[in-house]
C-alpha cells in the first residue's frame, strides 16, 4: 500500500496538473496569467498547496509561488464583520444600532441598521457601480481615496442620484460605513483594528491591509492583474459602452486600492485567506451569540430572513459571507471576491471539515468566469482520495 505522504504527493500533484489545465483553457478567454490554491482538511495532516502559470503576462515574469500575493476583493469583508461583532461582544456597541448613533452626518441614512449594512438589506446604493468612481480608476488610477470620499459618490446630492433599493441589494457603501462606525466606536483606524484584531490576533503572517498605498515589499509579491471585464456599469442606464471600457487589458496592479477598503481592500495568499476563514466558520473568531448573527441568512432574492438555501432560494446572505447551491456539489458556504484584476474564491465544505482556496489574477466579464469550475474538479480529486 501507498504510504500517507505518497497518497498526499499524489493528490497534489493531480491538484496542480488540474490548475495547469485549468489555466491553459481560460488564459485566452479569462486574460488569467497564474492561479494558487490551498485545501485543507481540519486535521493536522499535510495540507495541499499548489500553482500554476506565472505571476504577469511578460516573458520575466516568474512563476505563481508560495510568495504570491493577490488581492483579496470582498472575501475580506469578513474582516469587517468580525471587528463589529468582537466590538459588540466587549460592549462597545450592538449591530442594531443605527446610523444616527454613529454617523449623523448621513442623516438619509439615519434609521438604517449596523447589521442591515452588513446583510445587504439597507438600500444605499454601491459607489462602486457610479460614474464617479469609474472616472477616478480610468483617470486618476493611483489617487487616494478617503472612506468619506467613497460614501460621497453614493449618498444623495439630489440630482442623477443613484437608485434606492429595496430588499437585498449588494453594496460596496455598506461596508465602508461599517468600518467607520468601527473607527468612531473605538477612536482607533480601521487599518489599526484590522492589524490588531484580525491581522495580528489570528497569525495573518501573509496578510495585509492599509488604506492608502502598500509597501514596496508587499506590493512587489503581488501578481500583475488583469481588468478584462466590458460590462456596463450598475447604475448606467440604457448603456451601450461601459464607463469601464478604457480599463480593459490594463495591468492593475500598481493602482491604489484605496477605493476598496473596508468593502475589500486587503491583500493576501491563499493560505492565509483558507486558514481566516475556517477560523470564521469554526467558531474561534467571535464568541457563540455573535457567531449566529454572523450566520443568520437572508434571501438574495426577497431581502427576508430564511433558515437555510432551499432548490426555490438557492442563493442566501449573511453577515459578509455567502451560502448557495454550487451546481452538482450542492449547498455550501462560498465567496469570491473581486477587484478590478484579481479574484479570491473560497468554498466551506462543512459536513467533510474541508476548505477549498483559490485566487487567480484578472477579472473577467460575469458569464465566461469559470473559477467555480476548478473547485468542482479539486473536490472530486479530493474526495476520490480520500473514500
Amino acid at each position: 500500500l501507498p504510504s500517507s505522504a505518497d497518497a498526499s504527493s499524489t493528490r497534489t500533484a493531480r491538484v496542480q496538473a488540474a490548475l495547469e489545465a485549468w489555466v491553459a483553457d481560460r488564459a485566452p478567454v479569462e486574460k488569467v496569467t497564474g492561479i494558487a490554491a490551498y485545501i485543507s482538511f481540519g486535521d493536522p495532516g499535510p495540507a495541499i498547496e499548489a500553482f500554476a502559470g506565472n505571476v504577469g503576462n511578460g516573458p520575466q515574469d516568474a512563476p505563481v509561488g508560495p510568495g504570491t500575493l493577490f488581492q483579496m476583493g470582498s472575501t475580506s469583508k469578513s474582516f469587517t464583520v468580525a471587528l463589529i461583532l468582537k466590538l459588540e461582544a466587549a460592549g462597545a456597541l450592538s449591530i442594531d444600532d443605527t446610523l444616527s448613533k454613529w454617523l449623523p452626518q448621513y442623516p438619509v441614512w439615519k434609521d438604517v441598521s449596523i447589521r442591515r449594512l452588513l446583510n445587504m438589506t439597507s438600500g444605499i446604493p454601491n459607489y462602486s457601480e457610479t460614474e464617479a468612481m469609474s472616472r477616478v480608476w480610468v483617470n486618476q488610477p493611483t489617487r487616494d481615496l478617503t472612506a468619506e470620499d467613497l460614501v460621497a459618490m453614493a449618498y444623495p446630492a439630489g440630482a442623477g442620484d443613484p437608485p434606492k433599493n429595496g430588499g437585498y441589494r449588494y453594496s460596496n457603501t455598506n461596508y465602508v460605513l461599517a468600518g467607520m462606525v468601527a473607527a468612531k466606536a473605538t477612536g482607533r483606524s480601521y487599518r489599526d483594528l484590522v492589524h490588531d484584531m484580525v491581522i495580528g490576533a489570528f497569525g495573518l503572517h501573509s496578510t495585509f491591509y492599509e488604506n492608502g498605498p502598500y509597501p514596496a515589499a508587499v506590493a512587489s509579491r503581488v501578481a500583475h492583474g488583469y481588468f478584462a471585464n466590458p460590462a456596463c456599469a450598475d447604475y448606467q442606464p440604457d448603456c451601450t459602452q461601459s464607463w469601464n471600457l478604457p480599463l480593459i487589458g490594463r495591468d492593475v496592479r500598481s493602482m491604489s486600492t484605496s477605493w476598496a477598503q473596508a468593502a475589500g481592500g486587503a491583500i493576501s495568499d491563499a493560505r492565509d485567506v483558507n486558514r481566516w476563514m475556517r477560523a470564521v466558520f469554526e467558531g474561534r473568531v467571535a464568541p457563540p451569540k455573535q457567531q449566529a448573527e454572523w450566520m443568520a441568512l437572508v434571501s438574495t432574492k426577497t431581502g427576508e430572513p430564511i433558515a437555510d438555501v432551499s432548490a426555490d432560494d438557492p442563493r442566501g446572505f449573511s453577515l459578509g459571507l455567502a451560502k448557495g447551491i454550487l451546481g452538482t456539489i450542492g449547498a455550501h458556504w462560498f465567496y469570491q471576491g473581486e477587484t478590478l484584476g484579481y479574484r479570491t474564491l473560497y468554498v466551506w465544505f462543512e459536513t467533510e471539515r474541508l476548505m477549498i482556496t483559490l485566487q487567480t489574477n484578472s477579472q473577467p466579464k460575469a458569464d465566461v468566469d469559470k473559477l467555480h469550475d476548478i473547485v468542482g474538479t479539486i473536490y472530486q480529486i479530493v474526495r476520490n482520495e480520500t473514500e
